[in-house]
Parts: structure tokens; sequence; C-alpha cells
């Protein structure tokens, strides 16, 4: 009786706290990282609370879990963008990015775990699309091969769903970061080729 009670508290928590989302709207940037995090924090608080009461597949962990990854998504393209400004800084930023962007695939990978444990006749994209994409091209923006290899690999999962449901600017955008380490890859041989040692590597 107690527990149900108890889940019953949590599930209100939740639910009051997902309507009522969302940053004060600070135009300063400093404010709304500061502000960004501490909504971020407060969610972790609020997940860890609806997982030990209601467990970890209960629709309150579900749900806080994708507020937490949309919160990290939104941040990421302005880390990045930021990049270069303070070299000193650059170090630790690019740490914290690559913390945050494993525990949004990890909580993405719960999601799809999630949708499919529910065994409705729909593709988990249809509402985990805009997440996937999120992450797909923070690991293109990254830069290297390897991120851009595993972002082409997240993007294959929503991959049939763009092609039947989304605007042909979408599946161009889908299409461009499944490519993007093919790109980069070619790019790579190409600047290779202009090598001072081409000619005698075409004549074997």
């Amino acid at each position: 009786g107690m527990s149900i009670k108890y889940m019953h508290v949590a599930e209100e928590k939740v639910y009051e706290r997902l309507a009522g989302n969302g940053t004060g709207g600070s135009d300063d940037k400093a404010s709304q990282d500061e502000d960004l995090h501490t909504e971020r924090d407060i969610d972790q608080q609020f997940l860890q609370m609806a997982t030990s009461t209601c467990g970890s597949q209960h629709w309150t962990v579900h749900f806080l879990n994708l507020s937490i990854m949309e919160e990290s998504l939104a941040s990421f393209h302005s880390t990045l963008m930021t990049i270069g400004e303070n070299p000193e800084e650059d170090v630790e930023t690019m740490e914290d990015l690559f913390t945050d962007i494993a525990e949004v695939a990890d909580g993405l990978q719960r999601a799809y775990t999630f949708a499919s444990s529910l065994q409705l006749k729909l593709d988990p994209a249809h509402w985990l699309f805009d997440y996937t994409v999120g992450l797909a091209r923070t690991l293109v923006g990254l830069g290297d091969e390897k991120s851009q290899k595993y972002g082409a690999d997240w993007i294959t999962r929503v991959e049939n769903y763009a092609q039947k449901f989304e605007a042909q600017d979408m599946q161009k955008v889908v299409k461009a970061i499944k490519d993007a380490w093919n790109r980069g890859q070619k790019h790579s041989d190409e600047k290779e080729g202009d090598g001072p040692d081409r000619k005698r590597r075409k004549n074997h």
C-alpha cells in the first residue's frame, strides 16, 4: 500500500516538474549556461527519485530522461561554437562535452529500449527522431572520423523513418550526417594525393 502511495506522489512531482520545466530566459550567455546546468541537475535529482521509487521502466523515468537529453543537446551546438575562443579552457570544455555526449548516447539507448519494450507497432523514431538527429549532428560536428562514424551509426536508426515521413530537406540532412565520415575520408585521400610523392605512387 505505501509503495503505491509513494509512486503516486513521485508521478505527481515528476508531472509538475515536466509541465513547468524551462529556464528564465536570460539574454546573458553565462547566465543561460548556468540556468541550463541548474535545470539539468534538478532533473537528474528527479530522475534518481523516480527510478528508485517507480523503477527504471516507468513512464516518469522515460520522460525525465528525454527532458535531460533535450537540455544537453541544446547546449552542445553553442559549446562547439565557442571552441577556439579560450584555448586554455578548451581542453576542459571538450572533456566535459565528451562526458555529456556519452551520457546522452546512454540515455538515448535507454529510450529506444523503453520504446521497444512497449511493443507498439510503431517505429520508435516517431518520437525519438529529433533526439537522434541532434546527437548525430553533434558527433559529426566534432570533426574526427571515429565520432562521425558513430554519428552515422545513430542516424541509420531513423533513416527509414525519415524517407517515409520527413520532408526532402530533412532527408538531405540525414543523408549528409550519414555520409560525413566518408566525405572526410575522401577529402583526406585527395589531400594526400596532392603530395610530392603522388607521381611516384601513380607510376607504380
